[in-house]
C-alpha cells in the first residue's frame, strides 16, 4: 500500500523522471510487483538501473513488453520459458526488419 501511496504522490507532483519504479510498473501493467519481480529472475525482463536506495528503476518502455508477457502467457497459454523463446525470436525479427528495409533504401538510391 506504501509504493500505491507513493505512485499517487509522484503523479500528484508531476515527477517526470525517465525512470518507473517497481511499483510503479506493477501498477502500470495491472500486476502486482512480486511478479514483476520474478520475470527479472525468468531473466523476461531487465530494470534499467537501481536508485540511491538501492530502488530497481525501470524504463517505461518495459510496461508494453510486460502486457506482451502476460498475452502470451494467458491468452495463449505459453509457459515462461517459451515466452523467453518467443520474446528472443521477435526480438531477432524485428532486427532482419530493420536490416532489410535499410538495404531497400540503399537499393531504392542507387
Amino acid at each position: 500500500m506504501a509504493e500505491m501511496r507513493y505512485l499517487m504522490v509522484r503523479l500528484e507532483t508531476g515527477d517526470r523522471s525517465p525512470y518507473c519504479t517497481l511499483g510503479e510498473v506493477a501498477y502500470r501493467a495491472g500486476l502486482h510487483p512480486e511478479l514483476v519481480e520474478r520475470f527479472i529472475r525468468l531473466g523476461l525482463i531487465e530494470f534499467t538501473e537501481t536508485g540511491d536506495g538501492g530502488e530497481m528503476l525501470f524504463d517505461a518502455s518495459v510496461v508494453p513488453l510486460i502486457r506482451r508477457i502476460m498475452r502470451l502467457r494467458n491468452q495463449l497459454g505459453v509457459n515462461y520459458a517459451g515466452v523467453g523463446v518467443i520474446l528472443e525470436l521477435l526480438s531477432q525479427l524485428d532486427i532482419m526488419e530493420s536490416r532489410i528495409e535499410e538495404l531497400e533504401r540503399r537499393l531504392a538510391s542507387l
